[in-house]
């Protein structure tokens, strides 16, 4: 999972216009109750659907949970919070964030398969540093509803959020190709992963088989560049030292923000017992903050017709 600068970026204004007007008339047509809002809302799913495009260009075409591009099925946009209704972490039912339905910012893209595992569920963290002994997960009795839109902004996701760069920074990757925490996370950070995990199905065996791959690509690339070294001592050549920067800078470039499964790269870079791969996560971590990975890919004006 790499982190989507979402809340960095605007949708086309044409977009926002129409919107706008699905907005003003879910919001007229929920005084009428909820069965007419659903039925509004249904219809209107061509306004998150117009946006996807833009939605996929922020990732580079892949999906911002599983970062793969071809074997999750195809795209679709997901309501981070459940536009119609939620469920808490044991399956208990609560009215949904029906006024986010067009907000752009609700708005992630994942695969249909995902989606479907995902489902309405939206479980809220009362308290990271409570300890409910006895309950999966401690839910907030207060979540965020119609009448306290507010609350959205306090509440605490128990899914991670690949919109969060915090919440991305809590996920790794072993050799295995399997998702896993990062090292050291504990407590409610650990079972947010293992729950997001199981949620976002990312040890589905299509997304581990082609992260095992990635990471034997890498392993298999730091072992040439290990015994182009051994050549390059016992037959020192500029030849032979440029061919050995030339292949760091292809493995490097594994965990380029527009490769598919990036971030099982950096993992191996991170976990690597050679300092010289580990500095090359580093370099990453310094090419983002001089904001040279633009997560943005250059595409066509979108219009809304």
């Amino acid at each position: 999972m790499r982190y989507i600068p979402l809340f960095e970026q605007t949708p086309p204004p044409d977009w926002l216009i129409k919107a706008e007007e699905a907005k003003t008339e879910v919001e007229n047509t929920a005084k009428l109750g909820r069965s007419e809002r659903n039925e509004i809302i249904d219809k209107k799913a061509k306004i998150w659907g117009d946006l996807k495009p833009w939605l996929l260009g922020l990732s580079y075409r892949k999906c911002w949970f599983s970062e793969a591009r071809e074997c999750f099925e195809n795209w679709e946009v997901e309501h981070f919070r459940p536009k119609k209704k939620a469920l808490d972490a044991e399956g208990k039912e609560r009215d949904g964030y029906w006024w986010l339905s067009f907000e752009w910012i609700n708005y992630r893209i994942c695969g249909r398969r995902l989606n479907a595992k995902k489902g309405t569920y939206f479980p809220i963290i009362n308290s990271p540093d409570e300890d409910n002994e006895g309950t999966p997960f401690p839910v907030n009795n207060f979540p965020a509803d119609e009448n306290h839109r507010d609350q959205v902004e306090d509440e605490l996701p128990f899914l991670l959020d690949p919109c969060c760069e915090e919440d991305c920074e809590l996920l790794s990757f072993n050799e295995l190709g399997e998702a896993v925490a990062m090292s050291g996370v504990e407590g409610w950070d650990l079972r947010r992963v293992l729950f997001s995990r199981d949620r976002y199905m990312l040890n589905f065996d299509g997304l581990v088989r082609e992260r095992r791959l990635v990471w034997e690509t890498c392993d298999a690339m730091v072992t040439e560049i290990i015994n182009l070294k051994k050549e390059l001592v016992d037959h020192p050549s500029v030849k032979k030292a440029t061919k050995i920067e030339e292949k760091k800078q292809i493995l490097a470039a594994m965990a380029n923000e527009e490769k598919e499964f990036s971030s099982v790269a950096l993992a191996f870079f991170i976990k690597s017992e050679h300092e010289w791969v580990k500095r090359l996560a580093a370099r990453q971590t310094k090419q983002k903050a001089r904001g040279k990975n633009s997560q943005i890919v250059s595409q066509e004006p979108m219009r809304i017709t």
